[in-house]
């Protein structure tokens, strides 16, 4: 078993790399029904498109290169189902509902090629992307910020306001904390070894 390593504030945490999840599908209404499981897939799907759209714009000058587009030029990811189950550490029939998630949530759409070769999947995209209105989904209470550079942003939503705890017991007197008196209060009571 692995021991547990701490992140130093000296180390260079960018040398790990990471797969892109669309901050749409956790905030948008649209896409509430999609699983985990879901979610982390069209992440890798969209992490294959993007390394399709870089051989395609790199490699332009070769000929007979597989090209990952079909005749109407839509791009697609060959991705078989037996790879994702081992990537996702899930399996099949997460796998199998993980698709059917997006493709009712219309993100990707699969096209069969025959015998022995795996399914084209085209991956569809987010409403943002469609409408091209792209959200700022910085969030308003958001407490993240370098440690290096000084203390993290707080905004004045961080503020724990529980109005409905308020509301319940506002005729209760022991929750009035600024009408109390401890002036004469004996504190050595607190200590369980007062002698």
């Amino acid at each position: 078993m692995l021991t547990f390593v701490p992140h130093k504030i000296n180390e260079d945490y960018k040398k790990v790399e990471f797969y892109r999840v669309n901050k749409e599908l956790l905030n948008c209404e649209e896409y509430r029904g999609l699983s985990p499981t879901a979610i982390l897939l069209y992440s890798l799907l969209c992490d294959r498109l993007s390394l399709c759209y870089s051989n395609e714009l790199n490699n332009n000058a070769f000929q007979n290169k597989n090209h990952y587009y079909d005749e109407n030029k839509n791009m697609y990811v060959i991705f078989t189902r037996m790879n994702l189950e081992e990537k996702l550490h899930v399996g099949k029939t997460a796998i199998n509902s993980a698709f059917e998630q997006l493709k009712k949530a219309n993100l990707i759409q699969e096209k069969r090629q025959g015998r022995n070769k795996p399914n084209r999947i085209y991956v569809g995209k987010t409403k943002s992307e469609i409408s091209e209105n792209f959200v700022n989904w910085k969030s308003e209470n958001r407490t993240s910020g370098n440690p290096i550079f000084g203390y993290p942003e707080v905004r004045k939503s961080d503020a724990n306001n529980n109005n409905i705890f308020k509301s319940k017991n506002k005729d209760c007197k022991y929750l009035d904390y600024e009408e109390r008196d401890y002036s004469n209060y004996d504190w050595l009571d607190l200590y369980a070894n007062k002698k």
